[in-house]
């Protein structure tokens, strides 16, 4: 009899870990979908804080192509954005590169480099090249940062340069006329 109680306390403690195992994998699944299911979320918060930041440095260039005299093209410096940027004047000649190959490579070597931007008659960065290319290019002249999970169009009848998050909230820059514009899709509950 005591052989028939001690497997039968074993069989207890096996059933208790198989319980408070899946109970724990429960608890885990449970906060794993909340937070897959909130990232696209969190990425149209982030491309607000973008818009945001959007808005201030096209208004910074306005000022500084006023106050310049109006020039065709300024020269963007971000070199507190850039740590790993060259701090000699040698590096940053040898990082010099081609406008294509700084999109392709996206190293923070393009933000020590010559960031120069085209502006319009009206004072507004505008992009080189009328593709998402150049709408690409834009972004990081502008804002030094990568397009991670960020998807960019470019529409040649309203010349604008959609950037879209994966919840569909997108940013959209009107270079002839300035305009940033955010959109973001609200949910609504019906009661």
């Amino acid at each position: 009899m005591l052989k028939q109680q001690k497997a039968d306390d074993d069989l207890l403690k096996i059933y208790g870990r198989i319980v408070a195992i899946s109970i724990f994998l429960l608890v885990l699944a449970v906060l794993g979908i909340k937070y897959f299911n909130a990232m696209p979320a969190i990425a149209g918060k982030s491309l607000a804080l973008e818009h945001t930041r959007f808005l201030n440095i096209t208004t910074m260039i306005k000022s500084q192509w006023l106050s310049s005299g109006r020039p065709k093209q300024l020269l963007l410096n971000w070199p507190s954005m850039a740590p790993k940027a060259p701090d000699n004047k040698s590096a940053i000649e040898s990082a010099k590169v081609s406008p294509q190959r700084v999109v392709d490579t996206l190293g923070n070597q393009f933000v020590a480099t010559d960031n120069w931007i085209s502006l319009s008659d009206k004072g507004w960065p505008v992009i080189d090249s009328l593709d998402v290319l150049g709408c690409k290019r834009l972004w990081y002249q502008l804002l030094a940062t990568q397009l991670t999970d960020i998807e960019v169009s470019y529409d040649a009848n309203d010349k604008i340069c959609r950037y879209t998050a994966e919840d569909s909230a997108n940013i959209n820059y009107q270079f002839t006329s300035g305009q940033v514009l955010f959109f973001q899709k609200v949910a609504i509950e019906s009661k």
